[in-house]
């Protein structure tokens, strides 16, 4: 994976973030107690399709500095990470982000996240308007934000009325879970 560093969106700043093979992720480091630490996001299709947060890891990375932790980053994906994608794309996921961040940080997180599903292929125009809504509504839900409704409308240029029904669409067609059997109707 290729990463980008020190990547800025809406002044929320990423340390890293990087796609390929329809995986996107993006990386903070902390220095704690004297060890840096990595705080990874990976999204991406799972087995059924669902464009979701696919893992949220945090570990320890050692003594260094965060220069040094940024340049070990390529290389903690392939050696760490990477082996165990599959596994998380089997496991079908995040339904909802544990413990999530601020919402400042979620909407960070879903428009960075978004952008490189977007260079990727995942989701977009060439999917028909009711795939490429529900995926980016089913990312945004995983991440843990509420709003997906206006965060979609925002990034089509479309009213909420329309992408509040291409969502019924999505969800008649099957694309998405019908809100009478979501987990998360309530909420």
């Amino acid at each position: 994976m290729k990463f980008s560093f020190e990547v800025q969106i809406d002044g929320y700043r990423f340390d890293a973030v990087g796609h390929e093979s329809g995986i996107v992720a993006s990386v903070e480091l902390k220095n704690h107690l004297g060890s840096m630490m990595c705080d990874w996001w990976i999204s991406g299709l799972n087995a059924t399709g669902e464009l979701v947060a696919l893992a949220r890891l945090e570990f320890g990375m050692g003594e260094m500095d965060e220069h040094s932790g940024m340049k070990q980053l390529p290389q903690v994906y392939a050696r760490v990470i990477a082996p165990m994608v599959e596994e998380f794309q089997k496991g079908g996921g995040l339904p909802s982000a544990p413990n999530p961040p601020s919402v400042q940080t979620k909407v960070a997180l879903c428009k960075l996240h978004l952008d490189l599903h977007k260079a990727e292929e995942n989701i977009g125009d060439h999917l028909g308007i009711r795939t490429n809504v529900a995926r980016q509504y089913q990312l945004i839900k995983s991440f843990g934000l509420k709003a997906a409704r206006p965060l979609i409308a925002e990034r089509e240029g479309l009213p909420v009325s329309t992408i509040s029904r291409r969502l019924y669409l999505a969800r008649e067609a099957g694309i998405l879970a019908k809100m009478s059997d979501a987990d998360d109707i309530n909420s």
